[in-house]
């Protein structure tokens, strides 16, 4: 007994939270929340890879297609540190199967819509899924694992989850699109999302204490912040048509701004704030947020970028782009996995300077892209590289942002680390694209160097990005490696 109360609250052993979480062994969440995590990634996926053929099933312009993609971003933007904090309030396993329910009747409704509109509420509603699923099941993570190194490892192997769903999405995508039509893209995650309903619903035990009463929430908070990302979300999709100076580019990041700050505000001076302020006292939750915000922008922009260099100047098609970025997807899960031991040893905090060191390296090899380059000089070998720094980055970023956080606000500090990845991410997209897309403007040549060159552009600004990120991973605090005790 003495042993016991000299150890600390996150050096519990895994029967100290077993019976608050889950019924039976402790493993049964690690496969539900990589699950979830794998099918939210991948169902993004399936569907990205199969719009070209989308556009002409249905017959939609430019503008209908580009809002069957917004009409997720915009949801899952505005909706992911509600959908967290929603977790903590009402009850881990009641959130969490309302988003798997959501999942599988998106995918029902997307895989039989008949025009456009039909389809955009159905990645509306998985939009609210994956707002729900991907923090709660990081909240589950939290509770679950009060033991710092397996939780680490839970982590570690849930981000990996989310890589390999991307990854596969692209190529399963683009061959269901080809042989059996982009319907099936939608109905593949429907038997998946059933399985997991059941299983969850099984397993993951009610919660125990009082729910929250509807008078006590905090709905002016809950609207402010959700229309503020929302708008932030999509000031950043509307850069692909709209410079930075416009108008539209303008108003939409003020509107933003206003309520952002309007939501702060009435944090500060609400009874019972939706996300209390306190959180980001801690200086690990702050500033790993910073550096996961700056380095999700150069990893989503490097994707783009470089999806459009292998498909527009190397002119793969999507089922070949897809198979060419499958083996640097498979390295991302397999660095992925390992880095807890590797944070066991040496603290997250020198594997985020070394990942993002890493992948500025990475961007400017990639950066070099000839026009008549080969698979392994121009595409294998450089992504392998990238991989190898993002297998470390993925993890690393969601355990130093939710470094420390309660039980009671594991949904809540999950939410906020998805959001600041989620829209700094966006954001740099938009912003390493429009670079691209300005040099490519200028550059002299045939169009496949002119694109070549605002690729390069893009990239090498987003290595900048990746440079300032390790700078700022250098402002965290220290944590100090533990091994496991044995009892």
């Amino acid at each position: 007994m003495s042993e016991v109360a000299e150890r600390r609250p996150e050096e519990l052993s895994e029967p100290d939270t077993r019976g608050t979480v889950v019924r039976g062994p402790l493993w049964h969440v690690a496969v539900i929340v990589c699950v979830a995590s794998f099918i939210a990634q991948f169902d993004t996926a399936v569907v990205s890879i199969s719009l070209p053929t989308i556009q002409r099933s249905l017959g939609l312009d430019v503008s209908g297609i580009q809002w069957v993609v917004n009409s997720y971003t915009l949801v899952v933007g505005g909706l992911l540190l509600l959908g967290g904090r929603v977790s903590d309030l009402f009850g881990r396993r009641e959130v969490f199967l309302t988003g798997l329910w959501l999942f599988s009747f998106g995918s029902v409704l997307g895989g039989f819509a008949q025009n456009g509109w039909e389809l955009m509420a159905a990645r509306a509603a998985h939009g609210v899924s994956t707002a729900i699923l991907v923090p709660s099941s990081l909240g589950l993570i939290l509770v679950a694992y009060r033991d710092r190194n397996r939780q680490h490892r839970a982590i570690s192997i849930w981000g990996a989850a989310s890589v390999i769903g991307g990854t596969s999405g692209v190529v399963v995508g683009g061959t269901l699109t080809e042989h059996l039509g982009w319907r099936s893209v939608l109905f593949v995650c429907l038997p998946v999302g059933c399985l997991l309903l059941i299983f969850g619903s099984r397993t993951l035990t009610r919660r125990t204490v009082a729910p929250v009463k509807m008078s006590t929430l905090d709905l002016p908070g809950a609207l402010t912040v959700v229309g503020g990302v929302a708008a932030a979300v999509y000031a950043t999709i509307g850069l692909g048509k709209h410079t930075w100076w416009t108008a539209h580019t303008i108003i939409s990041f003020s509107v933003a701004i206003v309520l952002l700050g309007a939501f702060v505000m009435i944090e500060r001076k609400s009874k019972h704030p939706l996300m209390p302020l306190g959180i980001f006292r801690s200086h690990s939750i702050s500033m790993g947020n910073l550096v996961s915000f700056v380095i999700s922008g150069a990893i989503n922009g490097q994707v783009v970028l470089v999806t459009f260099y292998i498909q527009n100047i190397l002119g793969y098609g999507p089922q070949k782009a897809g198979l060419a970025e499958l083996a640097a997807g498979l390295t991302t899960f397999l660095v992925a996995t390992m880095t807890a031991r590797l944070v066991r040893r040496t603290g997250a905090r020198w594997l985020l300077i070394i990942g993002s060191l890493l992948y500025a390296v990475g961007l400017v090899w990639i950066s070099h892209m000839p026009v008549d380059g080969g698979y392994l000089d121009a595409v294998f070998f450089p992504l392998e590289f990238l991989a190898l720094g993002m297998g470390l980055l993925l993890p690393c970023m969601t355990i130093v942002s939710t470094a420390g956080a309660s039980a009671d606000e594991s949904g809540l500090v999950s939410g906020v680390s998805s959001t600041t990845r989620q829209v700094g991410g966006a954001i740099g997209v938009a912003a390493f694209v429009s670079i691209a897309a300005a040099v490519s403007k200028h550059t002299s040549g045939s169009e496949a160097v002119a694109l070549a060159g605002g690729y390069r552009a893009g990239l090498l600004a987003a290595a900048v990005a990746a440079v300032v990120s390790a700078l700022l991973a250098v402002a965290i605090p220290r944590d100090r490696p533990r091994r496991e005790k044995v009892r």
